[in-house]
């Protein structure tokens, strides 16, 4: 706490914000992009020009600033993020408990059962991840840049929300 306090103060007057007129969450992430004092500070960039990082009131340093966040943590851009795969037998099991960091080459998966349901490189390393529905688990393969999601959120249902959010925004664009 002490340590985000103070990031706090360094950032109210590096960007000249009323010390008590800034919201945030409970936990102390503000702005639209709910980024934690140190995260402002190391991450919020002044996108639009306008002389100073605004995570409250401009779209252009919000998206901006997430972007950046998504580049310093290692996002590549035109890589995949996430496919669904299907699994067969028990010896992929092992693989599901290695997390959400891509830990296992393609190729490897494959003898264990794992099969991606798109065309991917035998080289690309994923993590499978199993996300409890309905009827039973679905299986997904998550690359580097759905790992750098989820140090955005740690969650794996955030990550998953976002990348097939992002889909559904980018079908909607394309059929414009």
């Amino acid at each position: 706490f002490t340590s985000e306090l103070e990031q706090y103060l360094l950032l109210t007057r590096e960007e000249n914000i009323d010390l008590l007129s800034a919201t945030g969450s409970y936990a102390g992430a503000m702005g639209y992009g709910q980024f934690i004092p140190s995260s402002y500070r190391s991450y919020a960039v002044d996108f639009d020009a306008s002389g100073t990082r605004d995570l409250w009131n401009s779209p252009m340093d919000i998206i901006g600033s997430v972007a950046n966040y998504f580049h310093r943590h290692g996002w590549t851009q035109g890589e995949p993020v996430a496919v669904r795969a299907e699994v067969t037998g028990d010896a992929y099991q092992p693989l599901l408990e290695l997390g959400y960091k891509p830990n296992t080459v393609l190729h490897a998966m494959r003898h264990d059962g794992v099969t991606p349901v798109t065309e991917m490189p035998d080289d690309l390393e994923a993590a499978l991840i199993a996300f409890e529905q309905q009827d039973g688990p679905e299986y997904w393969l998550g690359f580097n840049n759905f790992y750098v999601i989820t140090r955005y959120n740690h969650s794996p249902l955030y990550a998953m929300a976002v990348y097939q959010l992002s889909e559904e925004i980018r079908a909607a664009y394309e059929a414009r």
